[in-house]
């Protein structure tokens, strides 16, 4: 009896010290990461930068390659943007670089669990934004890449099928900016797919992302939080018609209305800007995004249920 305490103790201390020094060794990765990024950031020679950055994406990799990495937080990177999805199955990596002319080129990296070989695999990002044709319209795999850097991710159900919303800046040209809300899913082969037409009401067709492009020195605002929005109805009791207001709070996709600086400039995105008073948004319902205009954005300041009704009667129609 006394042995096999004696051989279990040993056993956890020999697990202790494995642990110990697999997060002393990830703990190193990413102070080299840290290290190596602030050079890049700090870098004026534009061929040198980019130099750096190829040492970077190979150091990126190679950490994440590592057996259990997924488990090590890089709470201590601050520079990279790290998003995790609520059922921890997804993980993503982004970052960006600006070159000579002005234009963003965008990196990332993506974690994700797959189900059939029961393990997390590893897809390197490639950014094609400059090159893809109706980006608006099309699904894309991680080898052209509509390229941001991804600030919140959503999860929903679509027919049994898991997506993940992604909200993301893409820094785009010296004249305009973007911010996008993509979706994030993965094909019978695991292999990550981006766009999906899960969007309803917004524009003409199915697009399968949306895509804000305004001027490079205004601001837009692009978040997921929970607000409150009007929607008109009328009620029937036995005498009359009942006309009210329902104040709806709920969690939703909310953005600023975009409006040119002049009349004459309203087909020319980079002239555009936020216009903080208006707020338009998506509600999720079943997994997709229905568009609703014209939502005040009003913050409930209790914590309430996902979706609760406040109404107040307009006037009433007698028979």
């Amino acid at each position: 009896m006394k042995k096999s305490i004696s051989l279990f103790f040993v056993f956890f201390c020999c697990i202790n010290v494995s642990l110990s020094q697999r997060k002393e060794t990830f703990r190193a990765y990413e102070d080299t990461i840290i290290k190596l990024h602030k050079e890049i950031i700090l870098e004026q020679n534009s061929i040198l930068k980019y130099q750096k950055n190829e040492s970077l994406l190979f150091l990126v990799e190679e950490v994440l390659e590592q057996k259990n990495s997924i488990n090590y937080s890089f709470d201590s990177l601050h520079t990279i943007s790290i998003l995790i999805s609520p059922d921890k199955k997804i993980r993503i990596f982004t970052w960006y670089l600006i070159d000579d002319a002005g234009n963003h080129d965008h990196f990332g990296y993506i974690q994700a669990y797959n189900d059939q070989r029961k393990r997390y695999m590893l897809y390197a990002l490639s950014d094609k934004w400059q090159q893809i044709e109706n980006p608006h319209g099309r699904t894309l795999d991680y080898l052209s890449w509509y390229g941001a850097v991804y600030y919140k991710i959503i999860e929903t159900v679509v027919n049994n099928k898991k997506h993940y919303t992604l909200l993301g800046w893409n820094g785009g040209t010296v004249f305009s900016q973007r911010k996008v809300i993509d979706v994030l899913s993965f094909n019978n082969r695991g292999n990550p797919i981006f766009g999906a037409y899960i969007f309803r009401g917004y524009g003409r067709g199915k697009p399968s992302r949306i895509i804000f492009e305004y001027a490079k020195k205004s601001s837009f605002t692009l978040n997921y939080e929970r607000h409150g929005y009007e929607e008109r109805s009328i009620k029937r009791t036995r005498r009359n018609y009942r006309r009210q207001i329902d104040t709806v709070y709920g969690y939703m996709i909310i953005f600023n209305h975009l409006i040119p600086m002049d009349e004459s400039l309203i087909n020319i995105p980079q002239y555009y800007v936020g216009e903080s008073s208006m707020n338009d948004a998506f509600l999720e319902k079943d997994g997709r995004w229905y568009f609703k205009g014209n939502v005040q954005g009003r913050n409930p300041d209790k914590p309430r249920p996902k979706y609760e009704y406040q109404s107040r009667q307009l006037y009433k129609r007698q028979h």
